[in-house]
């Protein structure tokens, strides 16, 4: 057996389940930092640290926050511009016209 210089395939992972949602995984991230600086202190200090419930329940409210500061960026503000010019709006279509009672159509 020689080194040949082929590779086999990473094998696919089995229990692979879907992706992620985004917004939990900004969450996670968030709390992951925050509770490394607030339970991972080496200080003797005995100040009391906050309940790990109590800080995900703050890290899914600073994921909020960010995504409202997001969406009032001008870029983002620009993009929802662009988006809404784009969009076809039913209710503002006019199709009383389009079909005449009583027209019918020639064979």
């Amino acid at each position: 057996m020689s080194g040949g210089g082929e590779s086999k395939p990473a094998p696919a992972k089995a229990g692979a389940g879907p992706a992620k949602d985004p917004y939990v995984d900004f969450a996670e991230r968030i709390y992951v930092q925050l509770a490394s600086r607030v339970y991972g202190t080496l200080s003797g200090s005995e100040a009391k640290k906050p309940d790990p419930k109590a800080l995900a329940a703050f890290c899914f409210k600073l994921v909020d926050a960010f995504e409202v500061a997001s969406n009032e960026t001008p870029r983002r503000l620009a993009e929802i511009e662009a988006r809404n010019k784009a969009a076809v709006k039913l209710d503002e279509i006019d199709m009383s016209n389009m079909f005449k009672p009583g027209a019918t159509p020639k064979t």
